[in-house]
């Protein structure tokens, strides 16, 4: 079953990478197939669906923290979370947003590779780098019934970029 999850998993993955910029992916790879693992992991999730991530920040907050977009954010739902990806003019500059119910944060704290708590964020936050790829830094945050995850590069200021980010999502839930 497990197995079967995580092919499906990387099938999905397959089909949503473009071009060759499997670079990018990997992090969306990974929350992915956790959050295609859960009925494994998890025995009672949530009914309620995740909030719309995009619509926990405006494009003028994540502009001005991580850079200039060249589109407007789209919104997809994947598994049992939702992704908001964001489309940066410097391709240099990366930021995803994922929202699920918060019964992942257990899971996902337990698996990650190097946590770092994080406090005055919601109920619970941590930071990790390297979970999948060694080039990520994410910051997890659960507040009540939700679970946030944010994600970017690994650049000067990543975990202020996050924290700041992260506060405005949390506030807006």
């Amino acid at each position: 079953m497990i197995v079967d999850k995580l092919h499906m998993a990387w099938t999905h993955h397959s089909l949503i990478v473009k071009g060759n910029n499997m670079r990018r992916s990997r992090p969306l790879l990974l929350l992915y197939a956790s959050l295609c693992l859960g009925s494994a992991l998890i025995a009672q999730p949530s009914l309620a669906g995740p909030p719309d991530p995009c619509s926990l920040l405006t494009t003028t907050e994540v502009e001005q923290v991580v850079g200039k977009l060249k589109s407007a954010p789209t919104s997809e739902t994947l598994g049992h979370g939702v992704r908001c990806g964001y489309d940066f003019a410097d391709e240099k500059n990366e930021f995803e947003l994922w929202t699920s119910g918060a019964s992942w944060s257990k899971a996902l704290h337990k698996d990650a590779k190097q946590p770092v708590m994080v406090s005055g964020l919601g109920d619970e936050a941590f930071m990790d780098r390297g979970k999948v790829d060694p080039e990520a830094v994410d910051l997890y945050i659960r507040k009540g019934a939700t679970l946030i995850v944010l994600m970017t590069r690994k650049s000067p200021g990543d975990e202020e970029k996050l924290k700041t980010l992260g506060k405005k999502a949390v506030g807006r839930l």
